[in-house]
Formats: structure tokens, C-alpha cells, sequence
């Protein structure tokens, strides 16, 4: 699928299977949330963490992904409002010298806790969280892209827009 020519709606979530870590493709993963027609925003393990990116980046970094679509524009609008809104907050406290939040895959904090730590999909859990009033079911203890995959799967508010062919994790997180 040639990827420019797909364009994201607000809300929009990408999840791959593959990372830019020295992780085998299938075991960890990547997600962002779009809030624009190619524009995300990701929180990734480099300064800043939480970032606002090109599309055409990630498709670029992660061709073996998925991409859902929430149904209903409540649960657009309010998930990439969130995201463009915490994005913003998290620019204000690097701006102060604040590393606020770290990035960090601690299970010791709570999944609904948005400032002591982030990771990738814990971002788009937010999002909906806090943005839609719509929480995203976990079922162990860190929301990982493979939750994200098997949960927007399932679920009747999202739709499956592409999933590549070589889509697959390993194991259930």
C-alpha cells in the first residue's frame, strides 16, 4: 500500500509490530495517535518524548503496522484534542527544564497516571482515557501496542482501515 496517499483522520491509531529498538519485530511494538490527515503525536525513548511527527515518518519506521479508526467523531474528537493538548503541556515543561513526564515502562505507576511516566501506547490509552471518557480495556499490567491491536480489534466503536500482511506479535502482553 503506497502510504502517502492514506489520509489520517484526528484520533486515528497506529500500532506496529516492529520498533526502532534492537527488539525482534513481533515482541514490542509502536503506536501513535493522529491528530491531523499526517500528523501524529508518539512518545518515543528519545528527548522530547512526547512529540509531534510527520505521518509519513512512522509508516516510514514501521511498515508492518495497523491502523483503526474510532467510529464515533465523539471518540475522535476528544482523543486527538487530548493528545494535541497533552502534547502541548509536556512542550511547556521541557521549555522550564521540567522532564515531566519521563519516559518509562514502569509498572509500579498506574496506567491512569499521565505524568510519571510514558510510553507509546500508554500515550494513545490516555488519550481516550482523559480526551474521550473512553477507557481502552488492559489486561495485564503495561497497555502494550498488541493490547492496542487486540482490543481495537474487538472492539465495535473502531474500524480496521489497513493492517499489513506480516502484522503479527509473538505474544500477548
Amino acid at each position: 500500500m503506497n502510504f502517502a496517499h492514506r489520509v489520517l483522520r484526528p484520533g486515528d491509531v497506529l500500532t506496529a509490530c516492529d520498533n526502532m529498538l534492537a527488539v525482534p519485530t513481533g515482541f514490542l511494538g509502536h503506536s501513535a495517535i493522529a491528530v491531523g490527515p499526517d500528523e501524529i503525536v508518539e512518545a518515543v525513548v528519545t528527548f522530547p518524548y512526547v512529540r509531534r511527527a510527520p505521518a509519513a515518518e512512522f509508516f516510514m519506521q514501521h511498515p508492518k503496522h495497523a491502523h483503526y479508526r474510532p467510529i464515533p467523531d465523539w471518540l475522535a474528537a476528544g482523543s486527538a484534542q487530548y493528545a494535541i493538548t497533552y502534547h502541548q503541556a509536556c512542550q511547556a515543561n521541557y521549555a522550564k527544564g521540567i522532564i515531566v513526564p519521563p519516559f518509562s515502562f514502569s509498572p509500579a505507576i498506574p496506567l491512569e497516571d499521565p505524568w510519571s511516566s510514558i510510553y507509546c501506547s500508554k500515550l494513545v490509552w490516555l488519550c481516550y482515557y482523559y480526551g474521550a471518557g473512553y477507557p481502552l480495556y488492559n489486561d495485564f499490567f503495561l497497555f502494550t501496542p498488541e493490547d492496542l491491536d487486540s482490543v481495537l480489534g474487538s472492539d465495535p466503536h473502531f474500524e480496521l482501515i489497513y493492517k499489513h500482511p506480516e502484522f503479527h506479535f509473538k505474544i500477548n502482553t
